[in-house]
């Protein structure tokens, strides 16, 4: 499985989830039968990725999630589980996150990416011993992100055909 493109779908899937909007100025759109209008001080609720569009053209502004305070909170959770347990991740973390990095600046930027890289490098060391010892069950698969969860996969199979290789045939 390709990572790429099921995070590619997934991103799709995400950009299609209602947002809410609140509208800096009045707007009456009527684009291929669709609809759309707001009264300046409304909170509507409408796709992200047409939010992104009116947001980014000073019509609205988006009420989007503080990902780098749950990247933080995510970050301390996964400390307090210790190293033999999983926390629980929003399956579009990720996602969301790597939006979110988008729009800040580069001082910022590098401080976020840093701590996205700490709770990645903890959460993969964590995935691969759990992929080497298990299958995953639903319980772990709902604490995943869905790039966690195909990387789960694709160690758990590697880690099985890499020991049929050891092993070989020692029935004959």
């Amino acid at each position: 499985m390709d990572i790429d493109k099921i995070e590619k779908v997934h991103s799709i899937g995400y950009r299609l989830k209602d947002a809410k909007v609140t509208v800096n100025r009045d707007f009456k759109f009527n684009v291929a039968g669709i609809k759309i209008e707001g009264t300046q001080g409304e909170v509507n609720n409408m796709p992200q990725w047409v939010g992104k569009i009116l947001s980014d053209n000073d019509l609205t502004t988006m009420d989007s999630p503080d990902m780098v305070t749950e990247l933080k909170q995510a970050l301390s959770k996964e400390k307090i589980v210790g190293q033999y347990d999983i926390s629980t991740l929003d399956p579009h973390f990720y996602i969301k996150l790597k939006a979110s990095m988008q729009t800040l600046n580069r001082d910022d930027f590098d401080r976020v990416e840093s701590m996205m890289l700490e709770l990645f490098r903890m959460r993969r060391g964590k995935l691969v011993k759990l992929a080497d010892s298990s299958k995953l069950n639903s319980e772990l698969y709902n604490k995943l992100t869905v790039e966690e969860n195909i990387f789960f996969k694709t160690i758990h199979e590697n880690s099985i055909e890499f020991e049929k290789q050891i092993k070989g045939d020692l029935n004959e």
